[in-house]
């Protein structure tokens, strides 16, 4: 929209209501300075409740999680647990991190563990997931999920999908979707991110 748009618009819902002010104020000049205290108190009011709630959000944002420190200094608890380490040249991704995740990305040559995300609830990290692409099998990445609270690693591989079109019951062609996510074992995961 250009400005001439917006500015008719505002002019057709401001005006007729300054003309109503104008004429409450001719009607009762009296009452009218009341009714503009009142309406004063009120936004006061109003302003005041507005900042409190933006700064209660901000403060939120600030210092929520608690504990958000899972960056390189948490590597010594990461060998403990089995987690792959973050190297020294890794860097967090700010575009796409938020409060609530971190992204840790690899220069390039992406090639082997490239990506580590790290999700975190309000006091602590929940889980952390290390992505591994294999140059040699086009077309397919690992992750490994490590779950905080459950203490416990998951698998997953994503594939190319072998059957790109299928058949349904009434024998119509269905595309299925370019890639299959499967959780895998311990030993398929190593298998891949080793070869």
């Amino acid at each position: 929209m250009s400005y001439t748009i917006i500015t008719i618009l505002g002019l057709l819902i401001i005006a007729p209501i300054l003309i109503a002010y104008y004429y409450d104020y001719k009607a009762d000049p009296k009452e009218f300075s009341f009714s503009v205290k009142t309406l004063g108190k009120g936004l006061g009011k109003g302003l005041i409740y507005m900042a409190i709630y933006f700064g209660i959000n901000k403060a939120y944002e600030l210092l929520v999680p608690l504990n958000k420190n899972h960056g390189m200094e948490f590597n010594s608890e990461r060998e403990q647990l089995g987690i792959p380490t973050l190297k020294s040249d890794w860097k967090v991704n700010d575009y796409e991190s938020e409060q609530f995740t971190t992204y840790w990305w690899k220069p390039e040559p992406r090639n082997g563990h490239f990506k580590k995300i790290i999700e975190y609830g309000i006091l602590d990290s929940k889980t952390e997931t290390d992505y591994y692409h294999n140059e040699n099998k086009k077309g397919t990445f690992a992750w490994s999920k490590y779950n905080f609270d459950k203490r416990e690693f998951q698998y997953f591989m994503e594939l190319p999908n072998e059957k790109l079109v299928s058949v349904t019951d009434r024998g119509q062609l269905r595309v299925e979707k370019p890639t299959v996510v499967k959780n895998v074992s311990k030993s398929e995961f190593e298998n891949y991110i080793t070869e």
